[in-house]
């Protein structure tokens, strides 16, 4: 099979540069920023080999991968694999939507 394309969803990259951002200002510099996104990119070319690996949700569409202290929400589509949250546990999870 071959490795289906990850594109992410603009809720979703607002998320994750949510999270950069708020490592960033807390550290002064962004090392611990890109400790998180080397971490995503490791974790997102086995997702793009292996599309089934995260657990299916309640609504039978969404897939979650648990990394660390996040979340990761997709959908699989027909050629590529849609991010539509990265979401932070330490959050208010009433806050949590796909979109």
């Amino acid at each position: 099979m071959a490795n289906k394309k990850i594109i992410w969803s603009a809720h979703s990259s607002e998320q994750l540069k949510d999270v950069l951002d708020f490592y960033t200002k807390r550290n002064g510099n962004i090392n611990y920023s890109l400790k998180i996104l080397n971490e995503i990119e490791d974790l997102l070319k086995v997702l793009s080999e292996n599309e089934f690996i995260g657990r299916l949700t309640s609504n039978k569409i969404t897939r979650v991968i648990p990394m660390k202290n996040y979340l990761i929400f997709y959908e699989i589509h027909k050629n590529q694999i849609k991010i539509v949250s990265f979401w932070d546990n330490r959050q208010d999870k009433n806050k949590l939507i796909f979109g």
